[in-house]
């Protein structure tokens, strides 16, 4: 792990003072004793700790007392995007197919469409048809996926990692490390959307630009996703005159920040909730006679792919969190199978300062670079 400068450690300090200032909301998970799968095997059931996850004669440990029997070879992972109409998806996609290629486990890939309704009832497609033993996920409905990925899902032999999301309350709660997990999943992996660490990125985007006349290109309005890091922002102290609701295309981010050049000539800063975002943003930024990082300041989260690596260094965008969609698909796809081989891993799982995962609960969230710190990071993802 490489050493963090002075600025970052005043603000790992303080994320760790947040941290222990809020307590967690979890969805509880029912223990269970045996339940029968809509497949060819049953989930039998373990103990096992809460801080790692693992497998003993073929039984994946979730937690809250459930095991799923799961092989390697026996494998057939079902990717449920939340949208493929944007490179989040996208990418996510090529991840989970990129690590199931290496061990010949095929994968099918449906898409959520940006609908919590109709992710919702894919679930229970996925389910109920018992051809699958693997979910790799970005849930959209937050708690009201709780029940049928970290209940359902196990009881009928289904292992399920979660992507940037947590569910069953985690979504809202201020915890890091193990209370960002809901039992009876295996993991959480990539976290970006809940409230610790949208707050911590909020304050680190207002400290590194000075704060002051703000918008936020947001994700889509209605969804945990809008509302954390609407709070979030807002955490950082910045004067917020507009919060668009978007489809994080860059089309939507070129539209959205020349109307709000056009009512806030004196804008300050451009916040932005991905990558192909921040690039409609400095797009438009420029078209209207504005200098990036330096007229406007740019703040992105979930980034750290070498495009963004790039602007980072350029100085057209002043802090970026080093976290991508690719990365955190690649590493949830693989801590399913690890758990299939019995080799334990984080119930949370984050990128280090290098990319590699670490420990959850180790580093702060997000894990951001400047232009000063931009040489020491790699793209971690893509």
């Amino acid at each position: 792990m490489r050493e963090l400068d002075g600025q970052r450690r005043i603000f790992v300090l303080a994320l760790a003072a947040v941290v222990l200032a809020f307590g967690i909301s979890a969805c509880g998970n029912s223990n269970s004793s045996s339940a029968t799968s809509s497949g060819s095997s049953e989930a039998g059931s373990t103990s096992g700790a809460a801080g790692k996850s693992g497998s003993s004669g073929g039984l994946v440990d979730v937690g809250g007392g459930m095991s799923v029997p799961l092989s390697v070879g026996e494998m057939k992972i079902a990717f449920i995007s939340s949208s493929l109409s944007v490179p989040l998806g996208m990418q996510q996609q090529q991840g989970v197919e990129t690590v199931a290629a290496k061990y010949g486990i095929p994968v099918k890939t449906f898409d959520g469409e940006f609908d919590v309704a109709r992710q919702l009832g894919l679930y229970q497609t996925i389910i109920d048809s018992g051809e699958y033993n693997a979910i790799v996920t970005l849930p959209l409905g937050g708690d009201q996926d709780c029940e049928i990925l970290s209940k359902t899902a196990p009881e009928k032999g289904i292992v399920v990692s979660i992507l940037n999301t947590p569910i069953c309350g985690h979504e809202f709660a201020s915890a890091k490390g193990d209370g960002l997990w809901a039992e009876g999943t295996l993991d959480t992996v990539g976290v970006v959307f809940n409230r610790n660490g949208l707050d911590a990125w909020g304050k680190a985007c207002a400290s590194y630009t000075g704060g002051g006349k703000a918008i936020l290109l947001n994700g889509q309005a209605g969804t945990p996703n809008f509302e954390t890091l609407t709070k979030g922002f807002e955490a950082g102290g910045f004067e917020l005159v507009s919060n668009y609701a978007t489809d994080y295309l860059a089309s939507e981010a070129v539209e959205k920040t020349n109307a709000a050049l056009l009512a806030h000539p004196d804008l300050n800063v451009i916040a932005t909730t991905a990558p192909q975002m921040t690039e409609g943003a400095i797009q438009a930024l420029k078209s209207s006679g504005k200098q990036p990082g330096v007229d406007v300041k740019v703040c992105n989260i979930l980034g750290g792919s070498e495009t963004m690596i790039d602007l980072v260094k350029s100085g057209e965008v002043t802090v970026d969190a080093y976290a991508n969609d690719g990365w955190s698909a690649i590493a949830a796809t693989q801590s399913i199978i690890d758990a299939a081989e019995g080799r334990p891993a984080p119930r949370v799982i984050v990128p280090g300062q290098d990319g590699k995962i670490v420990k959850s609960g180790t580093v702060p969230w997000p894990p951001v670079y400047t232009e000063e710190s931009a040489n020491r990071y790699e793209p971690n993802g893509e």
